[in-house]
């Protein structure tokens, strides 16, 4: 199996709806996975792959989301959930490593207007499940985002809850964002397909993210597979361009 990177990604798509509806979504739901199949795909792949993102829809939706979680953590090193904080259990935050809650403004008003539901976590409710320390925001910014001082309050937003942040642009350019501290720049890693920019602002953890394509559009080889909802096991989130397995 040819990698492109020494530390390639699992992606699991849960099989389940979302209580929120953004305008910007490209999610679709699907379903036919099973957790005996998900094991069984765990199991398969080769030790390379050592890290997990479970994401939906809203994975919190699934009676079954503890199991997948347990399965997970029993085989990856990095177990990551990605979720807009409905329904953030304890039991759930104790089995990953990291938790990305959206979050698309640091007000609760805005932030139910983005989502199109109040069935999103409050300020308050934010503030409890940031206490474990394991939380980053990711706020998705529009690809003619200009207002600059959103990004500013949003961060001290984070620092006052205790999180990270982290900004995305979907199918924009590789221009990184406009801020006033590039002293603080931490790292930088782009695999072609995607760029992200780690900076420390405000002692706030802060990554810029941006993805142009399609991994497999760009790459010769993997850089990650997704576990669709109907159980396809694919090299795009499409779900497109599958790898076929057999089960015994």
């Amino acid at each position: 199996m040819k990698l492109t990177v020494n530390n390639p990604n699992l992606s699991l798509i849960m099989p389940v709806g979302c209580n929120a509806k953004c305008s910007f979504c490209y999610w679709e739901s699907g379903h036919g996975l099973t957790l005996e199949r998900f094991s069984f795909i765990c199991n398969t792949l080769p030790p390379v792959f050592k890290q997990i993102s479970i994401t939906g829809g809203e994975p919190t939706l699934s009676p079954d989301l503890f199991n997948y979680l347990k399965t997970a953590r029993n085989r990856f090193d990095k177990v990551v959930l990605n979720t807009n904080g409905h329904h953030v259990k304890k039991e759930y935050i104790d089995l990953v490593d990291y938790i990305n809650i959206s979050r698309h403004h640091y007000y609760d008003k805005e932030n139910y207007d983005v989502f199109n539901t109040e069935s999103v976590p409050d300020y308050e409710e934010l503030k409890e499940i940031c206490k474990s320390g394991k939380v980053t925001l990711n706020c998705f910014l529009p690809s003619d985002f200009t207002d600059y001082s959103f990004i500013e309050r949003y961060i001290m937003i984070a620092k006052l809850l205790g999180s990270r942040v982290a900004f995305r642009k979907y199918y924009s350019d590789l221009d990184i964002l406009p801020v006033d501290h590039d002293d603080t720049l931490i790292d930088y890693h782009s695999c072609g397909a995607c760029l992200h920019r780690r900076h420390l602002i405000h002692g706030v953890h802060t990554t810029f993210k941006y993805q142009v394509q399609e991994t497999c559009e760009q790459m010769d080889g993997i850089y990650e597979l997704i576990i669709q909802p109907n159980g396809d096991l694919t090299f795009d989130w499409a779900g497109k361009n599958k790898l076929e397995y057999k089960e015994v």
